[in-house]
């Protein structure tokens, strides 16, 4: 709904600068989607003025869309041209008729963003002429250890090289985007590995016995050959916790009677102290978490004082992450972006409170689903209920529930299309759960429930709708 006073008439016309009010009730730039809080309530507001929640849809996927049932399917519905070889020819007009389609189907049915899970490659350019909501993707490296060994690792990130190629991919991606009204935000990474807590726990569940071990982002940067910034400052910190560079060497397997032989190992082990080794790797995995948010910030701010920054997708699932995590994000953030599977229950509602009690920022849930097993299914991703019909009623649920916490600015359903057996499945070997099938039919059973509550959504956000 349009606000209608003379102040808004008056921001509007002002330039447009990155800037949070003296009273935190703004965050942005009025004139490109920004936050306000109004009346106690956090809410996004476009570039009209106009307030609304982010919704959207997860996984507009070229391998879901584009699978061995289905993709002769697509192709004739968009064009011939729209592949290439084995993949999408991003550049092909076809394009234009697929995105077309997306935004359909997103705006049938209530919702307004195209969520964090797209193809970077994907052009969202489609999206600003399309009016509607985009997540932006910038990728400076990969943070999460289920996919680093496609990156060469994780980034040094106290390397200047990497901060000189973090400058030109920041700068090309913002002049594409730093003028665009629908740009929600810039997020970055899924699922980022800033912990050891939260990593080991994660480890633990893959191999299904206990872990222990270095953390992988701090072992790809001690391990790199030669004197580096990063080495330094590791061996800067084990000065500080350790008396000696024997005793501290000793507990890294690491062979050296001197801080500057310490400092050459490329080489090192398991702590064997663990408690030790714990709070080396904690101070550790701090300096790293915030040297990655404090660059993409600064990079972003220089070259983009117009848009919102959300950051990386962190996981609050279970435990969640340490304190600490809170503490720095929110330095660097504009809005915390999460991922969280879980009935809207007293203790999600709990969790979700504590998130904001630590950072004071606003917050989407960008990841979420409920799923049922569907004919041509083995097995189905999403919180598992009976039906569609539970699908669309427990999403409602959900979006009602977060809808009544002041601080909370949508959520983001995984997925779109439903997957099949015979598609390439992602790193959980299940398919995903989607409320459209394979080609493209809406599975009115869920998306009835669904249209209705994201119609619902602002009125349940504002209070004027019973909860």
């Amino acid at each position: 709904m349009k606000r209608i006073t003379a102040l808004v008439a008056v921001l509007l016309s002002a330039p447009c600068i990155h800037a949070e009010t003296d009273d935190g009730s703004v965050i942005g730039s009025v004139g490109y989607i920004h936050v306000e809080k109004l009346d106690g309530v956090w809410w996004l507001v476009n570039a009209e003025g106009e307030r609304f929640v982010a919704t959207g849809m997860n996984h507009v996927s070229p391998r879901i869309r584009f699978a061995s049932y289905n993709k002769e399917h697509w192709i004739k519905e968009f064009g011939e041209g729209i592949l290439r070889g084995k993949g999408v020819d991003w550049k092909a007009p076809e394009v234009n008729t697929w995105m077309e389609q997306v935004a359909k189907d997103h705006r049938d049915y209530g919702f307004n963003t195209i969520a964090f899970h797209h193809p970077r490659e994907m052009p969202t350019e489609y999206f600003e002429e399309l009016g509607i909501h985009y997540f932006g993707k910038l990728k400076l490296g990969e943070i999460n250890h289920k996919h680093t060994h496609w990156h060469g690792g994780f980034p040094d990130v106290f390397s200047p090289e990497w901060k000189t190629k973090a400058e030109v991919k920041v700068k090309a991606f913002a002049a594409k985007h730093k003028n665009n009204k629908h740009l929600l935000g810039y997020s970055f990474n899924d699922l980022p590995d800033y912990s050891l807590e939260a990593y080991l726990r994660i480890r633990e569940w893959e191999m299904k016995r206990e872990v222990y071990e270095l953390h992988p982002w701090i072992k790809d940067i001690i391990s790199k050959p030669g004197s580096t910034e990063g080495k330094k400052l590791w061996v800067d910190m084990l000065k500080r916790n350790h008396a000696s560079a024997e005793e501290a060497g000793a507990n890294y397997g690491v062979d050296a009677v001197s801080w500057e032989e310490l400092a050459a190992s490329s080489d090192w082990k398991t702590p064997e102290d663990r408690n030790k080794g714990t709070a080396d790797q904690r101070e550790m995995c701090m300096r790293i978490t915030e040297a990655w948010l404090k660059t993409h910030h600064d990079l972003i701010r220089k070259y983009d004082p117009n848009h919102l920054i959300l950051g990386d997708k962190i996981s609050a699932h279970g435990l969640g992450q340490p304190d600490w995590v809170w503490d720095i994000v929110k330095k660097y953030v504009d809005v915390v972006l999460i991922q969280d599977y879980d009935f809207y229950t007293r203790e999600h509602e709990e969790k979700l409170k504590g998130i904001h009690r630590k950072t004071g920022l606003p917050i989407i849930n960008g990841d979420h689903a409920y799923g049922c097993l569907r004919p041509n299914m083995k097995k189905n991703k999403g919180i598992p209920v009976e039906n569609l019909c539970r699908v669309g009623e427990e999403y409602a649920r959900y979006l009602q529930g977060i809808m009544g916490l002041p601080f909370m600015l949508g959520w983001q359903n995984c997925g779109y299309l439903e997957q099949w057996s015979g598609g390439e499945n992602d790193n959980t070997g299940a398919e995903q759960c989607g409320l459209f099938d394979p080609f493209g039919k809406p599975l009115m059973d869920a998306l009835r429930h669904v249209k209705q509550a994201n119609r619902n959504a602002v009125k349940w956000h504002e209070g004027t709708m019973e909860k």
